[in-house]
């Protein structure tokens, strides 16, 4: 199975130790986590044009994540209370099987948590070779068994919320934010992926805000959907 890059595991100390010292309140243990409500734990899409379309990799890039307290009313998304500052390399598909990765655990005060806030972040202090260098969404697949990369460098807040919240009283509660695959391409905007071209005809269809194969619309509208599928779950 991936791992983090070594990176998140410095991020991942530095955040715990800076935290370490809240004497009250519970904790809130973050996860980031790939879905597919079609077919279980195998990235395949289905819809008009897309049956033979696989997902085999997905990544992204975060930083700065906030949580909401709805009982403290100097709580907000735009503060400087930042729980997990990051960068967090995040992989969550393996050769088309959905993962999770634990970011960490956050000391905060009690309270009911209904929403939080991360933002993407392309890291150019990353190798060049990362898949995610200098990019904040990253995905490798195949169209009707054509390889295909979709990659976005968007740097912009995605707030998640949950209508319910969950209530944390001195122990640890789980957040696990979700994507959805099975979503990608119908969350917001219906994308026909088997429309994608590879104009330059070097094998590679690729999508992405400056590609050369036709496709730079359609890494817009992908990059959209996939933060639509954004959801929280507590368990």
């Amino acid at each position: 199975m991936k791992t983090f890059n070594k990176i998140i595991v410095f991020a991942f100390a530095f955040a715990i130790v800076s935290c370490s010292n809240e004497d009250e309140g519970g904790k809130i243990q973050l996860r980031l986590s790939a879905v597919n409500g079609n077919a279980g734990k195998t990235a395949v899409l289905t819809g008009k044009g897309n049956e033979n379309v696989i997902f085999t990799d997905f990544k992204i890039s975060i930083r700065d994540v906030v949580f909401k307290n709805d009982d403290d009313p100097n709580s907000n998304l735009d503060t400087d209370e930042i729980q997990f500052r990051g960068p967090f390399q995040v992989d969550l598909l393996d050769n088309a099987d959905a993962l999770t990765q634990t970011i960490g655990t956050a000391f905060v005060p009690d309270g009911m948590y209904k929403e939080l806030r991360f933002k993407f972040h392309k890291d150019e202090d990353l190798p060049m070779e990362n898949d995610l260098f200098d990019k904040s969404i990253f995905i490798e697949g195949t169209i009707d068994g054509t390889p295909f990369v979709f990659w976005h460098d968007t740097s912009e807040n995605l707030d998640v919320g949950r209508s319910t919240g969950v209530e944390v009283i001195d122990g640890t509660v789980n957040f696990t934010v979700t994507f959805d695959i099975s979503q990608f391409l119908s969350s917001f905007n219906e994308i026909d992926l088997s429309a994608a071209t590879d104009n330059n005809q070097d094998g590679l269809i690729e999508i992405y805000p400056n590609d050369e194969d036709g496709n730079r619309e359609m890494a817009d509208l992908l990059k959209e959907n996939i933060k639509a599928t954004a959801d929280i779950i507590n368990k």
